[in-house]
């Protein structure tokens, strides 16, 4: 016969298995919703390579990893980084000047993909929907996607 004290488990350790359960916030990115990483920063690639770059020359930082995921994740960003930190830089404080009115998730996919209109910039980051009803919002969108898209031809707005 088996004895139910052993096959039972006690009261104390089932309230130490549920305090340790957590809701994870769901994530969905066309929704704005980022769960754990909600407070994170959004970083272009530009500003990847540069992080990467600064920190590999910071006194006292041990030798970067010697694998094949870091060798590709570096080659990657500085193939696709698309604009120099001042450059970068200048687009992100232009898109800034209107708090509120970006996400900072759509901020970096915006100085990223660099889209020319509206209905593309919709198309390739779904949040920015709520500014395509044809109001002041959406010209106000394509006024930023328009600077943005200068800053990255013509250089840093001075």
């Amino acid at each position: 016969m088996v004895n139910e004290t052993q096959s039972r488990p006690n009261a104390g350790s089932i309230s130490a298995i549920r305090s340790r359960r957590h809701v994870v916030p769901e994530e969905d990115a066309t929704k704005l919703q980022f769960g754990e990483f909600a407070d994170g920063e959004a970083l272009t690639l530009t500003e990847v390579a540069t992080l990467l770059e600064v920190a590999r020359q910071a006194p006292g930082v041990p030798q970067a990893p010697d694998n094949k995921v870091y060798k590709q994740t570096t080659e990657y960003v500085r193939d696709f980084a698309n604009a120099s930190m001042e450059v970068s830089e200048s687009m992100r404080t232009a898109l800034l000047a209107s708090p509120g009115f970006l996400n900072k998730f759509e901020i970096a996919q915006i100085m990223y993909l660099r889209p020319e209109r509206v209905e593309v910039a919709v198309a390739l980051i779904p949040s920015l929907e709520r500014y395509s009803l044809g109001d002041e919002n959406e010209t106000q969108l394509q006024q930023i996607l328009d600077d943005v898209r200068g800053l990255a031809r013509y250089g840093i707005r001075q």
